[in-house]
């Protein structure tokens, strides 16, 4: 391989990363655009069909048909449209067609005039890449103030 051919294939490596990057980085910020518009459908697509979901250890989700429970949820229902869930930042690591993004979603809630933080937690969101497109194979979250929230944040270091 010439030095030429070798620059361009690390050039192109390299502008694969950022495209991976740009569209995990996208699909966790749809994550909460979806939950915000109720779309259970939207928000199982970016999900893996054998995804696992653990909501603070007690909210468990498997594959992406139950995926669907986080939008369809009695207390989904009960806060939605009067909520907004704001995705990052997030940490991006990744390995070949896995990666994983570690960060915040913080979720308000409007109550008559005033709004306020519903729910404040950390996430860790391993993907894989399937069919050429990047999907959440598996999601951990865990609100702020619980003992194990903060080991969840110090695993992306």
């Amino acid at each position: 391989m010439t030095d030429t051919e070798a620059l361009l294939a690390d050039a192109l490596n390299r502008i694969q990363r950022l495209e991976d990057e740009a569209e995990i980085r996208n699909l966790l910020n749809r994550y909460g655009l979806c939950a915000d518009g109720g779309s259970e459908e939207e928000v199982s697509l970016i999900f893996a069909e054998d995804c696992h979901i653990d909501i603070d250890g007690v909210a468990f989700m498997e594959g992406r048909d139950q995926a669907r429970g986080i939008v369809s949820s009695p207390l989904h229902q009960e806060i939605m449209p009067n909520c907004a869930h704001v995705m990052g930042p997030f940490h991006i690591t990744w390995e070949g067609e896995t990666a994983i993004a570690t960060g915040y979603a913080t979720v308000y809630l409007k109550e008559g005039d005033t709004v306020k933080i519903w729910r404040q937690s950390y996430g860790r969101w391993e993907l894989v890449k399937r069919d050429g497109r990047w999907q959440v194979l598996k999601r951990t979250s865990r609100s702020t103030g619980r003992d194990d929230c903060q080991d969840l944040l110090l695993r992306a270091l």
